[in-house]
């Protein structure tokens, strides 16, 4: 048996399908990867874990041949690989953390595009057949061949590139955070297509911050951190104190919920009554006191991300009575929301939350550019001075302010997407998937930060389909199955089984019967 080079535990093969050895990349100065080495068996589900920066992606790329290592080498089935060249997507094909959609073609060629394609003339009738099973697999039988990709949504998206992925029909399957912008019934669904491909010989690579999916799926685990390698375990022989532990360094300090201040007396921040978004959301009403933070959890499509988007003035055709601090306002237009002191960050930061190529410190105070102009003349020492107090406050190291936010890891981007919401100075935050695809050491940064704001009198409102997430960052949490509200009660009386249950059967009533989720069934009780 193959014996993993720092744990000396045994693999689960005799033989390995894909070997890197010594991959080592550097940018400057800055060691992305150094020394880096890991095998692969055949029919295993490999997770590799980290926090952003920790040269995951970067180790991602180098095997599919889209980023040349200083050093290294890489053999998958026998073949060595010409590193820095596109690797053949038979031997291995990657599904992208950033989608590599193109919204002007169809889904069928978006699904076509890029495979290794025998005949000299591309005729798509050929694949209809297979194309249309594997999009059916992952949950997206709805979706014809023909429509767009414009038309699809973000987690709809993401779907079809992991279709594109199982299509090549890859030795080793690359998955780069492929479940960051799907419901859990969409995971369940993508989790039995990884098995069934496993259970076909197929190896995986699966690249994740939720460690609950690395412990439901993984047959073994590798670390990175700082760019170099931790360590290999076998997944049943860790905890997910040890993997935390192996990623950031040292033990994590979770944040103390505790139970909400009474506000029964308190003025509502935020008051909704019967909002009716056409036919996405029902007549739901709902109070949102200063300092509190509203969970709006629903699966994708069920209406509960779009009563976020509806406050935050993006949704037409609504009808409602909402107010701010006792204020009637209109949602028909961004202005009108931001004008009431609404602030939204959304789930997509690379296209809606932050300009890449621009620097850290312009995103920051982007919004509130105004506030430093005086007859057409920026003050740049104020507009610093505001820069680095707003990173400083989501713990984003100012001496990084001049460089440009596409040099930041995704949790620090994601932070930049936060700072430049807060410096609104609103007294409604919107968020849209706070943490997606953010590792758990910025994210427990992050929520650490919200609660603060909280305390000192910020509402906020999120929607997220992370349920720990939800759990422990929510004061109160609002359930939605089919555009109508099931259950509004404070975090304190709803557990992880009532949530399910509301999100996947939507009566409100979890005093029995099961739910499934992921790898497991669960018994739902009492909350």
């Amino acid at each position: 048996m193959l014996q993993d080079a720092k744990t000396g535990g045994e693999t689960l093969a005799t033989q390995s399908l894909l070997c890197a050895r010594n991959l080592t990349k550097h940018y400057g100065g800055v060691k992305a990867l150094t020394g880096v080495s890991l095998e692969l068996a055949p029919g295993e589900i490999h997770a590799l874990c980290g926090e952003n920066g920790a040269g995951k992606s970067t180790f991602i790329k180098i095997l599919g041949g889209l980023v040349q290592p200083d050093d290294g080498e890489i053999t998958v089935d026998g073949h060595q690989l010409k590193l820095g060249h596109r690797t053949d997507p038979r031997l291995i094909s990657i599904v992208h953390q950033e989608l590599a959609i193109v919204p002007t073609l169809s889904v069928l060629d978006n699904i076509l595009l890029g495979g290794a394609d025998q005949s000299e003339i591309y005729r798509r009738s050929r694949y209809r057949d297979s194309v249309r099973e594997h999009l059916d697999s992952v949950g997206l039988s709805h979706v014809k061949l023909d429509a767009p990709a414009s038309r699809l949504s973000l987690a709809e998206c993401q779907l079809v590139e992991i279709a594109r992925g199982m299509s090549r029909q890859a030795k080793v399957l690359l998955l780069d955070e492929p479940t960051a912008t799907l419901s859990d019934a969409e995971i369940v669904r993508v989790f039995e297509v990884a098995r069934k491909l496993r259970d076909q010989g197929t190896a995986m690579i699966f690249v994740s911050h939720r460690l609950d999916e690395v412990f439901a799926l993984t047959d073994r685990v590798t670390v990175f951190r700082n760019g170099q390698h931790v360590l290999t375990q076998r997944t049943a022989d860790m905890t997910t104190a040890e993997v935390v532990k192996a990623m950031i360094g040292r033990d994590l300090v979770h944040n103390k919920v505790m139970p909400p201040e009474n506000r029964a007396n308190v003025a509502p921040r935020l008051s909704i009554s019967n909002l009716t978004v056409a036919d996405k959301v029902k007549e739901l009403s709902v109070d949102v006191a200063p300092g509190e933070i509203l969970a709006v959890v629903g699966q994708l499509g069920s209406g509960a991300e779009v009563v976020v988007e509806a406050l935050a003035g993006l949704r037409g055709d609504i009808s409602s009575a909402v107010k701010v601090d006792g204020q009637t306002i209109k949602l028909d237009s961004i202005r009108n929301s931001l004008r009431a002191g609404i602030a939204y960050v959304a789930e997509d930061r690379a296209d809606k939350g932050v300009f890449l190529d621009a620097p850290i410190a312009i995103n920051i105070t982007a919004s509130v550019m105004a506030k430093f102009t005086r007859a057409g003349i920026m003050r740049r020492a104020g507009e610093q001075e505001e820069a680095r107090r707003l990173a400083s406050m989501f713990t984003i190291d100012p001496e990084r302010l001049p460089h440009e936010v596409s040099t930041l890891s995704g949790g620090n981007q994601q932070k930049v997407s936060l700072a430049k919401a807060v410096a609104l100075a609103p007294r409604l935050l919107l968020l849209n998937e706070p943490t997606r695809g953010v590792d758990i050491g910025a994210r427990s940064e992050i929520y650490a930060t919200l609660r603060k704001m909280a305390d000192e009198g910020l509402a906020i409102v999120f929607y997220s389909t992370d349920l720990e997430e939800i759990l422990e960052l929510a004061d109160t949490v609002l359930t939605v199955f089919r555009g109508r509200m099931v259950r509004h009660k404070p975090r304190f009386e709803i557990n992880g089984d009532t949530l399910l249950h509301d999100i996947v059967a939507g009566d409100g009533d979890a005093s029995h019967g099961h739910v499934s989720f992921r790898n497991q069934t669960v018994e739902v009780g009492n909350a």
